[in-house]
C-alpha cells in the first residue's frame, strides 16, 4: 500500500474511534468536577445554614490574607508600595464582599424555597 493509502485509512480508524467512543465520554456525570464541594442541593442548603464547607468566609479570608502577605514578601515591596498594596487588595475584599451578599441572598431564597 502506499502511504497516501495508509494515511487515509488511519484517519479514517481514528476517527471512527473517537466517534464509538464520545458517547461514552458524554453518558458520563460531570457535576462532581470542582472537586469535594456539596453536590446535590439539599447537601449545599445544609453547607450555607452550618456555615462549612465553601461558605465557611472566615477560613477562606485567612488563606488569601496569608496569599497577599506571601506575594507582598516576594515582591519586596517597601513601605510605600505595600500601602498601596494593602488598599488594592482591601478594595477587592469589598467588592467580593458586595457579590458574596448577594450570591447569599440568591442562596437563601432558593433553600427556603427547597423542600427538605
Amino acid at each position: 500500500m502506499s502511504k497516501r493509502k495508509t494515511s487515509i485509512i488511519a484517519a479514517g480508524l481514528l476517527a471512527s474511534t473517537l466517534l464509538a467512543a464520545s458517547p461514552a465520554v458524554f453518558a458520563d456525570d460531570h457535576s462532581h468536577h470542582r472537586g469535594d464541594g456539596p453536590h446535590d442541593k439539599k447537601e449545599m442548603c445544609e453547607h450555607l445554614r452550618e456555615g462549612k464547607g465553601p461558605f465557611n468566609n472566615a477560613e477562606r479570608e485567612k488563606k488569601m490574607a496569608e496569599r497577599e502577605e506571601a506575594m507582598a514578601n516576594r515582591l519586596k515591596l517597601n513601605d510605600d508600595q505595600r500601602e498601596i498594596w494593602n488598599e488594592i487588595h482591601e478594595e477587592r475584599r469589598q467588592q467580593h464582599e458586595k457579590r458574596m451578599e448577594k450570591m447569599m441572598e440568591k442562596m437563601k431564597k432558593r433553600c427556603d424555597m427547597a423542600p427538605e
